[in-house]
This record gives structure tokens, C-alpha cells and sequence, in this order.
């Protein structure tokens, strides 16, 4: 089964091979799970959209046409449910901020940084992180889903359900905004 694309999973998985769900689980948890954390932040609640994606792939099975690729079709579905949480106000959408993300850029100390300086490290990180998490939600979700997920923006495009000029638009106004706040953030620490 691990020879067979997304596409062809699904196609089984439509026609009631129902051990293909195993492959496609395998595939898509990891991913889901941390594009689910980046957004909302809480372990618990990213573990629950995730299940929810899988859930809401079985049921809407027959309403998959191959006609995108797949992996375009479950992240909006996950789009979708962060979309109807976030109109109920369920979700406070905030960047994840542990050390141990394996999916966040890693900066290793140096062995000959002092405690003070490692401390202001991480002070900064925290400060920086702070700066993304402020970005409006379309701009911070396009961001991650280019950056993190290295979707094109024509699939980030499908996945938020805009237009391919609406998803560079929202980049780029993500970018823009980013360096503003960094450069805010640089003249704060330069001042005080």
C-alpha cells in the first residue's frame, strides 16, 4: 500500500477497502496534527481536530473526486473545522511556543554561551514567536500552510477556499506585517 499515491488510497478507501484508512492515517497524522498545534497552540485540542479531520474524511468518502490531489482535500477539510470552532470563539489562536517542536525552527545553543545568554536567547525567541502569533488568522494560517506545509499557493488557494491572488496577497501582507513587528521588536530591545 505504501507504493500507491494519496489519490489511489482514497479511491480504494471509497470502494469499502476500509485497511487503507491505516495508510492514510499514517501519511496525514503527523502533518494534520502539527498544522492543527500551530493554530491553536494546546496539544489536547490539535489531537481532537485531528481525529475530527479523520472522522469528517470518513464520512464525506463519496464526495472525494480525484480530480485535486488528496493531501489539498483533508487540509481543508482541516481548514474548515478551525474556521467553524473559530466562529464559535472555541479556540484562542496562538503560535506553539515549546522548546521541543520538532516542526519549529531549533536554534542550539552554543556551548560556550553563558546562562544569561541563553536566557536572552530565549527571551527573544519567545518575543519573536509573539510577533507571529500576533498576525491576523487567513495571513498566519496561509503563512504556516506555505512555509510549514510547503503547499503551492495554488493548494493553499483550494485549502482556504480564495483566490490564488488573494493567498499571494495574504503572504505577502503576512511577510510585511512579520517584518514590521520585527523591526518594532528590534528598535524596543535597542532602546531599553
Amino acid at each position: 500500500m505504501q507504493h500507491l499515491k494519496d489519490e489511489e488510497l482514497m479511491c480504494a478507501y471509497q470502494k469499502g477497502d476500509m485497511l487503507v484508512m491505516d495508510e492514510i492515517l499514517r501519511r496525514y497524522k503527523n502533518p494534520l496534527f502539527r498544522f492543527a498545534q500551530r493554530l491553536c497552540r494546546n496539544k489536547e485540542e490539535a489531537e481532537d481536530i485531528a481525529q475530527e479531520v479523520f472522522l469528517r474524511v470518513h464520512q464525506f468518502r463519496l464526495r472525494y473526486t480525484p480530480s485535486g490531489k488528496f493531501s489539498t482535500w483533508i487540509f481543508s477539510i482541516a481548514h474548515n473545522l478551525f474556521l467553524e470552532n473559530f466562529r464559535k470563539q472555541k479556540w484562542l489562536v496562538l503560535w506553539p511556543r515549546k522548546a521541543n517542536d520538532p516542526d519549529e525552527p531549533v536554534e542550539f545553543a552554543s556551548p560556550t554561551l553563558s546562562a544569561a545568554e541563553e536566557c536572552e536567547r530565549q527571551d527573544l525567541a519567545e518575543k519573536v514567536k509573539r510577533c507571529i502569533q500576533g498576525l491576523p488568522f487567513l495571513q498566519k494560517e496561509a503563512l504556516i500552510l506555505r512555509e510549514y506545509e510547503q503547499m503551492s499557493y495554488e493548494e493553499i488557494a483550494v485549502v482556504l477556499n480564495k483566490s490564488q491572488g488573494t493567498v499571494k496577497t495574504l503572504i505577502h501582507r503576512a511577510l510585511e506585517n512579520l517584518q514590521n513587528r520585527l523591526l518594532s521588536l528590534a528598535e524596543e530591545i535597542k532602546g531599553g
